[in-house]
């Protein structure tokens, strides 16, 4: 990971977590103010994979928080991953003139780095872990630590055995504080 990026640390109470994540994103959607058409979220992962699961359970979350201006790519029922992401971000991009995109995936990075949350802004590559890739630009990318990147093969393992309520802590993070946010800046109220 880059080190202009924002961190959530993972060695904080919950408490301090659910602020520094509100405190971070928010500083980092300041240019969603810039006139967009659209708030899109493109929540990257599988069901079938625990580790893999973040994106899709966030989706879930903010899929209740869905308008004519705010929408959600990537749920448990429907999921955005590897296999279909291309096509969906093409059809983003002809049906919303303007979108302004954040990207949230699960990511495997250093050891010291598990459970972290990370914001950074650009390019981001989906399926890097398993040297697969997609790489797309996002204006927010969100990037839930959950394991420790290894061999294609090792990484395959250890995202299956994931202990579940990790990643739901995490997804919990993330989508109670885009809802506290948007919230705040009156996107959906």
């Amino acid at each position: 990971m880059q080190n202009n990026n924002l961190y959530c640390k993972a060695n904080l109470d919950e408490e301090d977590k659910n602020q520094l994540f509100v405190k971070e994103l928010k500083y980092s959607m300041k240019e969603l103010e810039k006139g967009f058409s659209h708030l899109i979220f493109l929540c990257v992962g599988t069901d079938l994979i625990m580790g893999d699961s973040v994106g899709p359970i966030i989706g879930t979350k903010l899929k209740k928080i869905e308008n004519e201006y705010i929408k959600v790519f990537g749920t448990l029922s429907n999921t955005l991953n590897f296999n279909n992401a291309r096509d969906e971000i093409n059809k983003i991009y002809l049906n919303y003139s303007n979108p302004y995109i954040i990207t949230i995936d699960a990511a495997l990075s250093n050891f010291n780095e598990v459970g972290d949350i990370v914001i950074d802004k650009g390019f981001i590559k989906i399926g890097k872990a398993l040297e697969k890739s997609i790489c797309f630009y996002s204006n927010i990318n969100i990037k839930c630590v959950v394991g420790n990147n290894m061999s294609v093969k090792e990484n395959l393992n250890q995202l299956k055995n994931i202990e579940e309520q990790e990643i739901h802590a995490m997804a919990n993070i993330v989508s109670s504080g885009i809802q506290k946010i948007l919230n705040k800046i009156n996107i959906y109220v």
